[in-house]
């Protein structure tokens, strides 16, 4: 998704879940956010999401790329997801909360076939991992750097 698709999106996502917010029910929304009817912040700068592409020694994918061109993290990203990382709060799993490393990791490996390259193994995934979330409730949003498509997906 390129920047052009991934603001009328973020736009209609801002929207409905403002619209959907329950004051009785939900956490207060920013004041910032519903002036603007925006759950974004202003856009990354392209040297800051170079500067974080260099400090972690990797390459984002396109979309992620794009999405940090629109918006530099992102409030409410679902119900279980509180908050996403911009450029300068990306970093691994393994470094940011290493509980799903030592917890789930192990717990999905005590289960797998004994003929799984170790390196497919849960363990090493979550090792892997680049965290894209920083806050919610018993969750965390990740992407595997390895698992690229031909497009850089």
């Amino acid at each position: 998704m390129d920047a052009e698709q991934w603001r009328p999106f973020l736009k209609r996502w801002s929207e409905e879940w403002i619209a959907a917010h329950d004051p009785e029910n939900d956490q207060p929304l920013d004041e910032g956010v519903v002036r603007d009817g925006w759950l974004g912040f202003a856009p990354a700068t392209e040297e800051e999401i170079t500067a974080a592409e260099a400090r972690l020694g990797v390459s984002f994918p396109p979309s992620l790329r794009e999405f940090l061109a629109v918006t530099n993290g992102w409030r409410d990203a679902g119900g279980f997801i509180y908050r996403l990382a911009g450029p300068a709060e990306l970093g691994w799993l393994r470094d940011m909360d290493s509980f799903w490393i030592d917890s789930i990791g192990a717990a999905f490996d005590t289960a797998r076939d004994e003929d799984e390259p170790d390196d497919e193994s849960a363990t090493a995934l979550l090792r892997r991992a680049l965290q894209l979330s920083t806050d919610g409730d018993c969750a965390v949003m990740f992407l595997d750097p390895r698992d690229v498509n031909a497009e850089g997906e």
